[in-house]
């Protein structure tokens, strides 16, 4: 009786105690309520999500799974969960190089195919090290260096308890009295969005529709499935920054809030930043880049310009010089133009119809942020059918320096007028003798003609001046 007694004692004192056991809670995504996502242009975005928990105890110990494995541990702000007594990001994912690791010094079996009989011959060694492609074991008292390939593979007798299939936030907290929502917020690397846009030309060539399109990047390492987006469009500084770093939705049905102003995504300004939120939630996938509809715009007003830009030496110069300038499509940013809103950066690719209708090519550059009532310029390449031949007339040297005269003939084959702007730039202060155009200086003190060649037909500008030596 007494032993019974003792035992009976035993198993009291082990249910007395059971119920002040903190265990670990695993929450994954599936306990998701809301999920908000704001995009960067600089590899950077802000995640709040809300994710539904239990009544925790003092000291419990919660892991929330599905985070991004490139969160900035110093911005993470959990709320609604208690006071939070610990954070941590736990990134220590399972694969061949931390199982590798994990091994180094332990004993493990090691599988070779024979690439001639097909057998497979296995034996215990132990792992001493290992580099990206060689591992250095112990067999037999032998050490040996073998490669990392097809014909060799490691058979490992357990998986680390330390390793995780995908990174998670692990935290422990005071505790809570009831059911409630949490809120989590963290800065990202690995979230990065870009504008590219379509330009498409008329048959006139004086008119244009602009298409853009949101390409959002998830390198996080996790997915987020049903989430708001919203996208900053901006250069700022991110202190916290580790470092700098398709599927098309339709939202053509969305318009703003002015009919005369194009379709576009909903905006709004924050301090000197402009914000805009996507009508639709979206799935950002790890490894994806989705493109959502952000603008479209149409009857835009183009012009089209024509720009060749050279250095004036004060040497003797016998070389001549036969160019083709530079093609510049031109629009401004207004409500005249059936724009005026802000433009965020990125690529203009523009397309124009062919005597068949058919659109072709004809190329583009990149755009950084506009504002309202900017200018907007797409250099598109060099024009084909304007020409310019230039040479040195003259040159001679006077008491405190050099005298230099140019020639350029500028010969237009188009069927219509073309306007050109030729600018000059010199290494030493300059004076402008005579010049059968009209220039004028512009900033960093280079002399500029703007210049408007007939059809089929050509200009010549002549110019001397006159540098100091320095």
């Amino acid at each position: 009786m007494r032993t019974t007694t003792l035992s009976f004692s035993i198993i009291a004192a082990c249910l007395f105690v059971a119920p002040t056991h903190v265990y670990s809670l695993q929450i994954s995504s599936e306990q998701r309520e809301s999920i908000d996502l704001t995009l960067y242009n600089q590899d950077l975005g802000l995640v709040r999500e809300t994710r539904k928990l239990p009544k925790l105890t003092t000291g419990q110990s919660v892991t929330l799974e599905d985070v991004s494995e490139q969160l900035q541990v110093e911005s993470l702000r959990i709320d609604n969960a208690g006071k939070i007594l610990e954070q941590n990001l736990n990134t220590n994912l399972l694969n061949q190089r931390n199982l590798l690791h994990h091994f180094i010094g332990k004993e493990l079996q090691l599988a070779r195919l024979n690439p001639v009989s097909g057998k497979e011959i296995i034996s215990q060694v132990q792992l001493l090290n290992f580099d990206g492609s060689r591992a250095l074991i112990k067999r037999n008292n032998r050490f040996e260096s073998i490669p990392l390939n097809n014909n060799w593979r490691f058979i490992f007798p357990s998986l680390p308890a330390q390793l995780l299939s995908k990174p998670s936030l692990n935290f422990r907290t005071s505790g809570t009295t009831r059911t409630q929502n949490a809120r989590i917020s963290y800065l990202t690397s690995g979230l990065n969005w870009g504008m590219d846009y379509v330009m498409t030309l008329n048959k006139a060539g004086n008119q244009v529709t602009l298409d853009g399109l949101a390409s959002l990047t998830n390198r996080t390492g996790t997915d987020f499935q049903g989430a708001k987006v919203s996208l900053v469009a901006g250069d700022l500084n991110n202190p916290g920054a580790r470092h700098a770093v398709a599927l098309q939705e339709d939202f053509s049905n969305y318009a703003m809030a002015r009919s005369a102003a194009p379709k576009s995504v909903a905006r709004e300004n924050i301090g000197d930043f402009h914000l805009f939120s996507l009508p639709r939630k979206v799935d950002l996938l790890n490894g994806q880049v989705k493109q959502v509809s952000f603008l479209t715009a149409k009857q835009i007003p183009v012009s089209r310009s024509y720009d060749y830009e050279f250095l004036v030496y004060p040497t003797l110069e016998r070389n001549q010089h036969r160019v083709k300038p530079n093609l510049t499509l031109k629009l401004v940013n207004d409500m005249a133009s059936n724009l005026g809103l802000p433009l965020p950066a990125g690529k203009i690719r523009t397309f124009s119809p062919d005597s068949s209708g058919q659109l072709q090519f004809m190329g583009g550059s990149s755009i950084g942020h506009t504002g309202k009532g900017d200018e907007v310029e797409v250099k598109q390449g060099k024009a084909f059918d304007i020409s310019i031949h230039r040479k040195q007339t003259h040159f001679s040297t006077i008491f405190n320096g050099y005298k230099v005269a140019q020639e350029l003939k500028i010969s237009n084959s188009r069927s219509t007028p073309a306007k050109l702007v030729l600018t000059a730039n010199f290494p030493l202060k300059w004076e402008m003798k005579n010049s059968n155009l009209e220039y004028k200086k512009v900033l960093g003190g280079s002399a500029q003609w703007e210049i408007t060649v007939p059809a089929n037909g050509e200009q010549k500008l002549t110019f001397q001046v006159t540098m100091e030596k320095r």
